[in-house]
């Protein structure tokens, strides 16, 4: 029984892992559920309060940084507030309207459109979409290196 969760728990944490890079997956979150499920079926014994806690903050930080780095990467090239603006609003408005294309699409007209009613310069508005894409696939790489250790220290306090 115990070797089938464990099976069971590093699978679901894989498609977790998997969840960072596909946008219909919640990714580190589902990581997360994952290691409390462990943790409470096998009775806390193995994970505990204390790892439960670290792994708590990362979800949160990768959740938070998640939405931030694309508007981070539209300001990082020169984007205005209109333009940060239009890149978070075209993150979620992508992700609900044209997943999972819409995650790249999304904030890229977001911060393009949001820039160009700003400045009215198609060059400033262009550079600053493409900074938006940039800080998105930071996002990307940070949670997925979350999920990569997470993944790696459960192992690690399991065996």
């Amino acid at each position: 029984m115990n070797d089938v969760v464990l099976i069971i728990t590093v699978l679901v944490i894989i498609l977790g892992i998997a969840g960072t890079i596909l946008p219909m997956i919640p990714g580190i979150p589902l990581v997360f559920l994952a290691i409390l499920v462990y943790g409470w079926m096998e009775g806390f014994n193995v994970i505990s309060g204390n790892y439960l806690l670290i792994i708590g903050i990362l979800t949160l930080l990768s959740i938070v940084f998640s939405y931030l780095s694309t508007v981070m990467g539209a300001k990082y090239f020169g984007s205005g507030r209109l333009g940060l603006w239009g890149a978070l609003i075209g993150t979620f408005a992508g992700l609900l309207l044209l997943p999972p294309i819409g995650l790249l699409i999304g904030p890229f007209a977001g911060a393009f459109i949001g820039e160009y009613i700003s400045v009215k310069d198609t060059e400033k508005a262009i550079k600053a979409a493409f900074g938006s894409l940039l800080g998105l696939f930071t996002g990307v790489v940070f949670n997925l290196a979350i999920g990569i250790y997470m993944l790696v220290t459960f192992l690690m306090n399991v065996y």
